[in-house]
């Protein structure tokens, strides 16, 4: 702003002048106002002399008046430039008066300083309205320090190129307005240190700028608190007060889940599938639904988990009744209870047939083998049922078991009874055992007649008499060992071989097997580990007694057992076949017999149980 108004002011000064009789703006060759004749070279040689030019009676009496087309004189013509000459005048005022309120400043602070040393300052300033004050001045100024230093403030003096005037008073005699001089004139210096030092950091324009923003940022920061958040937020809040909880729980040992569903008290909330109203209490209105329910009344159910659904309504206090949203969750169907006694797993080899299958399932279940129908013998024994199958010597005999219980889903088991396919049909008694509390066992068979007939492993009292007429034959087999014994049979006529394995679990009885025990001492460990093999041939038997420190398996039972007893480490491996149940931490006698060597530390195989008290 102050740029712009230095530059009309410049050009206003350069190219007119004022008249300080009329105050209207004239040229600057014109020797005489255009407007009310006053004097301009009088002016001028005054303010040379140093004296305040007035104007002359003749001179104010002269006064142009403009003639209209008419004829008829009208009133002086308006000039546009008046009222910007006025301000101009103000400005050249002001400014007067403003430096000599600076220069009285300085001059009082100058003598009331009462400092040693001065620095002369230099201001250079624009022509003063008065030509008889100058323009520059020297003021000392007290500043610290020995020294005098003198600075030049920024000049801001304009370089005003003197006027041509003409030799005539011939308006039109005068020279052109533009001329060279005027673009070599000096720029004031310092201008933009001048606008820079004016520019106001805290003033009210910015002030109420700062203050507009603050304010629309904060509306901004409330409008979307109120209006955005704070609802997003109330209908998450609402959306989990609202949303029910189910709960995997037990109702009358069945697997069952609990509904909890968010109600004001006093509320009755009506399940639809369920046919059931609840009321709430708590806050809540809670029920359990056991799983069967969802399934009690389908046959044949094959997956293994089920997609349920519960519609609830509510109906409050006031008999408003309204749709919830609907609860869903999964359910875990269970297979139908079936123990495998024997065999014990899913597959196995017989030699004989027919082959012992025993299983155990639970009662009111529905059993069917291979097809037929055993439900009437499901709870004459508790649920055991036992079936004798018939095995072929043709490789793998499939047995299948589909079992039904009430609250369960289908149970389906295959049984795979391998027996291998012979030349010569070779077929033991049914009615020998798999186990024996006896040394010995006597083995009855049937085959082709006229056979030749032998045994591999030890027997007595073989009987041949009717195996070239009726293939029948019968012996002792005796047992070597202790545990699971081969009797091995072979037939073979006409280039034709046949082989059958039959194995016997021989454990003698407690009263037989214990007496032979040695105690597991640290002379026998010792012992067992230098004598292994000798051991384990004669299976010979030992009684440990001590703590099982860790099972290492399930099924069967492997566990380390500690045996020492004068405070070192003795450990010993066992293998659980007495029946019992071992646990870490219980004090056990187990007696055993030799079977090997672990990890540098003796291995049986423990056959009768009994607790310690510690």
């Amino acid at each position: 702003m102050y740029v712009e108004l230095y530059i009309v002011i410049f050009v206003l000064e350069a190219f007119s002048m004022l008249c300080p009789h009329c105050g209207r703006w004239n040229r600057e060759t014109l020797p005489k106002c255009f407007y009310c004749g006053y004097d301009f070279a009088a002016l001028q040689k005054n303010s040379i002399n140093g004296t305040d030019a007035k104007p002359s009676p003749e001179a104010s009496s002269a006064v142009i008046y403009s003639i209209s087309p008419d004829g008829v004189n009208s009133s002086p013509r308006p000039d546009e430039k008046d009222m910007l000459a006025r301000e101009m005048q103000s400005f050249h005022s002001r400014r007067k008066r403003g430096e000599d309120q600076q220069r009285r400043i300085r001059q009082e602070v100058a003598a009331s300083s009462g400092m040693h040393t001065t620095r002369s300052v230099r201001y250079d300033t624009q022509e003063s309205s008065n030509p008889s004050e100058p323009a520059d001045m020297n003021i000392p100024v007290p500043v610290q320090g020995n020294f005098t230093e003198t600075a030049e403030a920024p000049s801001f003096k304009r370089n005003i190129p003197p006027s041509n005037e003409p030799d005539s008073d011939d308006p039109s005699d005068s020279q052109p307005l533009w001329s060279d001089d005027f673009n070599s004139r000096p720029r004031a210096k310092g201008m933009y240190k001048y606008r820079m030092k004016h520019v106001h950091l805290f003033g009210a324009r910015r002030f109420f700028s700062a203050a507009a923003v603050i304010t629309i940022l904060a509306a901004l920061l409330f409008v979307g608190y109120h209006y955005i958040l704070l609802p997003a937020l109330s209908h998450q809040s609402d959306t989990e007060e609202t949303k029910a909880e189910v709960i995997p729980s037990i109702l009358n040992d069945m697997a069952a889940h609990t509904v909890r569903i968010p109600a004001d008290e006093g509320a009755q909330i009506y399940i639809k599938e369920l046919r059931k109203s609840y009321i709430a209490a708590g806050g809540y209105a809670e029920f359990t639904v056991a799983d069967y329910v969802w399934y009690e009344l389908e046959s044949n159910i094959e997956s293994e988990t089920m997609e349920v659904s519960l519609t609830p309504y509510i109906k409050t206090s006031a008999g408003e009744q309204k749709l919830l949203d609907t609860i869903n969750y999964t359910i875990e169907i269970p297979l139908s209870p079936l123990v495998l006694v024997s065999p014990d797993t899913d597959y196995t080899e017989v030699s004989t047939s027919p082959y012992n299958v025993q299983f155990r399932v639970a009662q009111n279940s529905s059993v069917f083998i291979n097809g037929e129908d055993y439900s009437s013998y499901v709870n004459t024994r508790d649920g055991y049922i036992s079936y004798n199958a018939q095995v072929s010597a043709i490789g793998e005999n499939r047995i299948e078991i589909v079992v039904n219980c009430q609250y369960y889903r289908q149970n389906k088991k295959t049984i795979i009874l391998y027996r291998a396919p012979q030349d010569i049909p070779l077929e033991l008694d049914s009615t020998l055992g798999d186990t024996s509390a006896f040394d010995t066992m006597t083995i009855r068979g049937t085959t082709l007649p006229g056979v030749t007939l032998s045994i591999g492993t030890a027997y007595e009292d073989l009987n041949t008499e009717e195996l070239n007429t009726r293939g029948k034959f019968s012996f002792k087999a005796k047992f070597t060992k202790i545990g699971t014994n081969d009797i091995i049979i072979r037939v073979e006529k006409d280039g034709l071989y046949s082989e059958l394995i039959k194995k016997v679990y021989y454990v003698p009885y407690a009263s037989t097997y214990t007496p032979k025990a040695w105690p597991m001492d640290s002379a026998n460990y010792i012992d067992f580990l230098n004598n292994t093999n000798m051991r384990v041939s004669r299976t010979q038997i030992y009684v440990c007694i001590g703590t099982i420190t860790e099972i290492l398996s399930g099924k069967p039972q492997l566990a380390l057992m500690d045996t020492g007893t004068d405070g070192s480490e003795r450990l010993v491996l066992l293998e659980n076949m007495s029946g019992e149940t071992w646990e870490v931490g219980g004090r056990y006698r187990v007696y055993a017999d030799a079977y090997g060597i672990y990890d540098g530390k003796p291995r049986l195989v423990g056959r009768y149980t009994y607790g310690v008290k510690n």
